[in-house]
């Protein structure tokens, strides 16, 4: 009976030992093949990245990991920096190399084209270059709208709609001259779309046919509350 229990004891250490070496023989292989392969340094989520997390705010989901060049998907990132003022799509599970890709401007999808709620309706406006902030506006892109217009011979202007989302842009920029890379406003009229609550779609109408519109480009931060009627008194007080 001895005999057996010796035995038995002897044989679970055997297998224990015989799982360590097996252990350290795949490692020491792995490190062996890696050693033997040309690999670089790609992003790999350690966390599931929701989609919608901004690239500038990945640092807590991803890390970076050495893998063969042969792995690698097109388009994997080494940083964020490329990413950081776009958003991701879809959510990437813990394992995923992380692609350029998977990641596009704000409120839009990996096509470009921006996501608009099924709740909001879709209303364009013409206005003039220098209403549309030369040519920061895009697809995706959320305004605010200020609407002037003259009541009984008084001019009023208001901060009417904040955090208006754009859905398209219409009108070519001005051609640069040869050798100048400067930014250049648009050299025609802009049709600009936005998605809005169907009551506010008719209050843009009414700017557009009887007023003037201007856009501002929407802060980060900062007060996004709308403002009162802006009147000479009020301006020259």
């Amino acid at each position: 009976m001895q005999r057996r229990i010796i035995a038995a004891v002897a044989a679970v250490i055997l297998a224990g030992i015989g799982a360590v070496l097996l252990y350290s023989y795949v490692n020491n292989a792995d490190a062996r093949a890696m050693a033997t392969l040309d690999t670089t340094q790609v992003l790999v989520a350690t966390k599931v990245i929701p989609a919608g997390t901004s690239g500038a705010n990945l640092a807590p989901f991803v890390a970076l990991k050495q893998l063969p060049k042969v792995a690698v998907v097109e388009g994997a990132l080494t940083s964020t920096e490329l990413v950081a003022d776009l958003e991701a799509t879809t959510d990437l599970q813990v394992g995923e190399q992380v692609i350029a890709s998977r990641f596009a401007k704000p409120n839009t999808d990996v096509s470009g084209k921006v996501d608009v709620p099924t709740d909001l309706s879709q209303v364009s406006v013409q206005l003039d270059p220098q209403h549309v902030v030369g040519t920061h506006i895009a697809p995706g892109s959320k305004v605010a709208l200020y609407i002037s217009v003259e009541v009984n011979q008084v001019a009023v202007s208001k901060l009417a709609f904040r955090d208006v989302l754009v859905t398209n842009v219409q009108g070519a920029p001005a051609t640069p001259t040869e050798g100048d890379s400067s930014e250049v406003a648009p050299s025609s009229d802009v049709i600009v779309t936005f998605a809005v609550d169907p009551k506010d779609a008719g209050q843009i109408v009414w700017g557009s046919e009887f007023g003037k519109i201007y856009l501002a480009l929407e802060p980060k931060d900062g007060d996004h509350t709308s403002t009162p009627f802006i009147r000479v008194k009020t301006i020259f007080k």
